[in-house]
């Protein structure tokens, strides 16, 4: 188990706050008392006040909120690898789906163990768990479990896919309608609010092409009668929108617009394929973005309008999708390319995004998407104490100038040297302190290769060389 704490100080550090002011502390102190942030400033006097259980001297270090991942689908960690250089509809027909409708309860408990490996590694503190993958009930709480067991914050998307016969999706995920919403309402009344508020459930229709628009509509219930959201997967690749035009006579959005679902407790992951109505649906619906960058361009989905969604005043957090089309959890890595991607976007402007505004979208903006600004996104009296520390003094970093330009585009995830979680300390120096690191690793090798040879998808393995992909 991590080191759970009465009260704890990280001294000598500088503190970037994600405040409203955006301050940034140099030498500062930080108490945390149980799992709050209790005290942070310039204060000389906290060491001395308290009676304290653990100090952190945070010397020569950077001390930051937690990063916030607002999408990634954690059984995918078994599928590395396998389904790179695919269109999305070929590397989820060919690869993803055949794999998931193989999957064991023991499969994504190990997935999930190792998803949250990658991800308090490279800093993250805070995980919104998108399961589309449901064959027996039982999956949600062997995910959910393994956050618990894992002690990260998490927000579980219950979702589903209850369509799709019409494109051929294996019938080992197809869920039926009923059983789908019903296991949804289950999942959120055992395990919403959970962990002494750790775990939060949501429901998650998944795509236009894997949902009933009675599944839809039963998400926007559920989410009313239980105070919680909903997420969706919005115009991915123009897939997404030719078929709901050929279905629905309009594009997806419009389509979630017209049926009165969207509203600010929505967050809508992907959204490459925007038009200009599609933007002004979400700002005036109050729906978040979550935006997938490394995900979207490994699979050539697009590049999203996120810096027109920022003029907009659309909140947008940051997510790394599944390690099936990223390929892993590492937000680090994500920061750097957000920022990289939409300056060689559509405008080719190196202007049109910041490192600092990079730096919102993974901690408070991230927060935000979640309905978790209040409690977590910035280092501040009163709020959880979700909190990372980042060593500089590596050669990929020093030297350092400007400290979120030095974050955003030097660091790499080699550089989160703590991590604290709720008031717990999850790992420290880098050593995880929760779960054993080693037996993870080697489980989940063994569960991936079982998968893929039970799936019939070894080819995806074994394939032979190709200097190019047809």
């Amino acid at each position: 188990m991590g080191f759970a704490m009465g009260q704890m100080l990280i001294k000598n550090g500088t503190f970037i706050t994600m405040d409203s002011k955006r301050r940034i502390i140099k030498d500062g102190n930080l108490l945390v008392s149980g799992n709050r942030i209790q005290e942070i400033g310039k204060s000389d006097e906290i060491e001395s006040k308290y009676d304290l259980e653990k100090t952190i001297d945070a010397k020569g270090k950077v001390v930051l909120p937690g990063l916030v991942n607002t999408h990634t689908h954690l059984f995918q960690t078994l599928l590395k690898g396998l389904g790179a250089d695919r269109t999305l509809i070929d590397w989820f027909r060919k690869m993803t789906a055949p794999a998931a409708s193989h999957l064991t309860q023991k499969d994504v408990q190990i997935a999930a163990l190792l998803g949250c490996l990658d991800a308090v590694k490279s800093g993250t503190t805070c995980i919104a768990e998108y399961n589309y993958i449901n064959p027996t009930p039982g999956f949600s709480n062997s995910i959910i479990g393994a956050l618990q067991d894992f002690g990260i914050r998490g927000i579980y998307i219950r979702s589903w896919t209850d369509a799709g016969q019409d494109l051929e999706l294996p019938e080992g995920i197809i869920e039926k309608t009923e059983d789908a919403i019903n296991d949804t309402e289950r999942v959120m009344k055992e395990f919403n609010g959970a962990g002494n508020g750790m775990i939060h459930v949501w429901a998650g229709p998944c795509a236009i092409w894997q949902v009933t628009t009675e599944s839809l509509l039963a998400s926007r219930e559920l989410a009313d009668k239980y105070n919680t959201g909903i997420s969706i997967h919005v115009s991915e690749t123009p897939f997404f929108s030719e078929y709901s035009k050929r279905k629905y006579e309009m594009g997806d959005l419009d389509y979630y617009n017209s049926l009165g679902i969207l509203g600010p407790d929505v967050l809508a992951v992907h959204c490459c394929w925007l038009t200009e109505r599609d933007i002004r649906i979400l700002k005036g619906n109050g729906v978040k973005v979550s935006h997938n960058p490394v995900s979207n361009m490994l699979l050539s989905d697009g590049i999203a309008p996120i810096p027109r969604m920022v003029e907009s005043g659309i909140t947008v957090g940051l997510g790394t999708d599944g390690a099936a089309s990223n390929d892993n959890q590492d937000m680090m890595a994500v920061l750097k390319f957000a920022a990289l991607l939409h300056k060689v976007g559509a405008v080719q402007d190196p202007t049109v995004i910041t490192a600092e505004k990079i730096l919102e979208m993974a901690t408070i903006d991230g927060a935000r998407c979640l309905g978790l600004e209040s409690q977590i996104g910035s280092l501040e009296e009163g709020k959880k104490a979700d909190i990372i520390i980042i060593d500089p003094k590596t050669p990929n970093v020093v030297p350092v100038h400007y400290l979120p330009s030095s974050l955003v585009y030097c660091a790499t995830s080699e550089n989160v040297n703590t991590v604290i979680v709720d008031g717990n300390v999850v790992m420290e120096n880098r050593k995880i302190l929760t779960v054993n690191e080693t037996e993870i690793l080697e489980q989940a090798q063994k569960a991936a290769d079982s998968l893929v040879d039970r799936s019939g998808i070894t080819e995806c393995r074994e394939r032979s060389w190709r200097a190019m992909a047809w």
